[in-house]
């Protein structure tokens, strides 16, 4: 016990080690007696907060039992002041990964359940973008926080960043656009994923909203990919903010076509409304033109919203 071993003896190894093994078992009670303590509670968002957590919790604590060994060894000054910089470059990166944890638990049992019923307000395209955008953030932050905590100067490379990333900008203007027009999309929610919209000579169903483009499948089943830039430049109809589908048909008959036969024609055509279980029963019909050369009848008729699938079974 007394040989000794890079200036510490093999008592001192085994009590560092003991340190490491302590640091290990005491993250993992934690973690198991936080889990059960939240399942008997029988809270949901408190049990996912808890799985998400578990690992950088444990590696937490197993760190803080690195570092004791390290203080309770005799080291080279070089060596302890590397050890003490990559324990702590790591407890950042442990505590940045916890706090991305809770978000990733408020995003499944908050904010995706919220996005989802019936009426809401935010779409849940927007919550996954805002997903990406706050995991992107958080190791961003975390990562650059780790960096300041063994000495990096992390400020002189984010002003290199900043000038880079304008003329980075400036150089891909329609990138910047499209990524804008993506947010005005995903916030002020002109159409949602599974509606019909036309745009830019395009009329088809929405089925995925990026941040860069939309995918749009239209009435050839061909898929689309539109530039977001589009949605603030142009005029976008939502077809689908109407309760049906309205189609319209003019019919021309001879000009001296008798009353009583316009008042027949009239009927056959409510009549044809009334027959067909495909039609919608609010259609209407009239007596629209008359013109020296003929007489006009104007005949609406609505059929239900179809969705992408409906259209390609019938297509």
């Amino acid at each position: 016990m007394n040989n000794v071993i890079l200036g510490n003896s093999l008592s001192d190894w085994l009590l560092a080690a003991g340190f490491i093994f302590l640091g290990v078992l005491i993250g993992r009670l934690a973690v198991g007696l936080l889990k059960g303590t939240v399942k008997r509670l029988g809270n949901d968002f408190l049990v996912t907060v808890a799985d998400e957590i578990g690992s950088p919790l444990t590696l937490g604590v197993t760190l803080a039992g690195m570092s004791a060994a390290v203080e309770s060894l005799t080291l080279p000054a070089r060596i302890s002041h590397l050890a003490g910089q990559a324990i702590a470059f790591v407890f950042v990166l442990a505590l940045t990964w916890l706090v991305s944890g809770f978000y990733e638990a408020l995003h499944k049992r908050v904010f995706v359940p919220y996005a989802g019923r019936s009426g809401g307000t935010i779409d849940l395209h927007l919550v996954t973008v805002l997903r990406s955008l706050a995991r992107a953030l958080i190791w961003f932050a975390g990562l650059a926080s780790a960096l300041n905590s063994i000495g990096f100067e992390v400020t002189a490379v984010l002003a290199g960043m900043g000038i880079g990333g304008v003329a980075l900008a400036m150089a891909s203007q329609d990138t910047v656009a499209n990524l804008f027009g993506g947010l005005i999309v995903l916030t002020q929610r002109p159409f949602k994923a599974g509606e019909r919209i036309e745009v830019a000579g395009v009329n088809g169903w929405v089925q995925k909203i990026g941040l860069r483009t939309t995918t749009v499948t239209n009435w050839y089943g061909r898929t689309v990919q539109i530039p977001n830039k589009i949605f603030t430049d142009g005029v976008v109809t939502n077809i689908d903010s109407q309760g049906c589908y309205y189609q319209e048909a003019r019919l021309r008959i001879e000009p001296w076509t008798p009353p009583a036969k316009v008042e027949e024609a009239l009927a056959i055509l409510h009549g044809i409304i009334a027959d067909n279980d495909l039609l919608l029963k609010n259609g209407w019909t009239a007596l629209d033109k008359v013109d020296p050369g003929f007489l006009e009848l104007e005949f609406w008729y609505a059929v239900a919203k179809w969705s992408a699938d409906e259209k390609a079974s019938i297509g």
